[in-house]
């Protein structure tokens, strides 16, 4: 659809900003008071599906209550009834109901725009990591989770400071949606975490998982995990260790890698608890501080619990890959039973013969035992 030089209502639309498989985005002039703004409108093939005059009117609410100095302000929204516009798609009535948001007008680009240049300064990621956190656990704090945090939905204002954009636009659009298609889920599979993919149980570890996938990003200019189709996506968010941002760039502190391990542990219940909490860690990192990793076996049990619901979650369509639990975890536990056994056991020993159990031991060594 082509709305450019048209009024809608009070907006005057001037050009377009961008396109996305959800909205497309304008800038408009408010003539009431004659300010710019971003003007987002809702796919219309999306606006139709049933029961979404419902939800548009209960969400748009709850995103344009949330003020907070790191998420982008929301002016006005509603809808324009039988809109016509000149007809550019031959799929799309061209007089139909269009859904709109209004929101201030940042012009200092995106964080994708950034990532397209390279790996962002360390001094420039704290900035930006400390305003992305204060938002989300504003935002959290009063029950609204974003689902689709990514470099595109970080905006900057001339001075360089970070704004989030589109709360809760995930869950109004995604919620009759399938997986075939990037972009379409709620979420988008490359941030998505693994319980993200049954759509259950969605809280604030949904969004700390995927500050975590932005963080990799931002420090190594590339994505924890890339393939050719979101199932695959899907599966390596489910099964696949998470790869060295260390070894990606040697110029970062290594206690880096704990602090994403942290974020994005594939059980929700072992990241970070808010994302205040994940930007400490990450300053001790930087200052060379240790940072706690999970416990494996309890992260491999939860891990577990979160892949038998995706899998259950998938059991009716097809293309879904097999997950293929690991067994390091286990293997870790039998060896170290054997060694405490085996410690014993010199111990009894020593204490049967008036020997010292670090002869016993040194024997032990030379034999080949330990």
């Amino acid at each position: 659809m082509n709305l450019i030089g048209q009024r809608m209502g009070q907006y005057e639309i001037l050009s377009q900003l961008g396109e996305g498989g959800m909205a497309v985005v304008y800038r408009a002039r408010q003539m009431s008071v004659r300010r710019e703004v971003a003007l987002k409108i809702i796919s219309p093939s999306l606006a139709a599906r049933g029961g979404f005059s419902r939800r548009f009117e209960k969400e748009a609410q709850i995103i344009a209550s949330l003020s907070n100095p790191h998420i982008v302000k929301v002016f006005d929204y509603g809808v324009m009834h039988g809109f016509h516009w000149r007809l550019t798609d031959a799929q799309v009535d061209p007089k139909t109901d269009l859904y709109y948001f209004v929101m201030e007008m940042l012009t200092g680009g995106s964080l994708s725009d950034r990532l397209e240049k390279g790996v962002i300064p360390l001094a420039q990621i704290t900035r930006i990591l400390e305003q992305m956190a204060l938002a989300l656990d504003y935002a959290h704090g009063r029950g609204t989770i974003h689902r689709d945090l990514k470099p595109p939905n970080v905006l900057f204002d001339d001075q360089g400071n970070a704004y989030l954009t589109d709360f809760g636009i995930a869950k109004l659009l995604g919620e009759t949606s399938s997986l075939t298609q990037e972009g379409t889920t709620v979420g988008t599979p490359s941030y998505m975490a693994p319980e993200q993919w049954a759509s259950e149980n969605m809280g604030p570890p949904v969004d700390l998982y995927a500050l975590g996938v932005v963080l990799f990003e931002m420090l190594t200019g590339r994505l924890p995990y890339v393939a050719s189709s979101p199932y695959r996506v899907m599966h390596m968010h489910l099964n696949d260790p998470i790869p060295s941002a260390f070894m990606i760039n040697p110029e970062l502190p290594p206690a880096v890698d704990g602090v994403i391990a942290r974020a994005m542990a594939k059980a929700p219940e072992e990241r970070f608890e808010s994302a205040a909490a994940l930007v400490s860690a990450y300053k001790d990192a930087l200052s060379g501080a240790p940072v706690r990793v999970n416990a494996p076996e309890s992260a491999e049990a939860s891990r577990q619990a979160v892949v038998s619901m995706v899998v259950d979650s998938l059991a009716s369509g097809s293309g879904a890959p097999a997950t293929g639990a690991p067994r390091a975890a286990l293997f870790i536990g039998l060896v170290l039973g054997l060694l405490l056994i085996l410690v014993l056991v010199l111990l009894f020993l020593a204490s049967r013969s008036g020997a010292h159990p670090a002869d016993l031991v040194g024997l032990a060594v030379r034999a080949g035992v330990l």
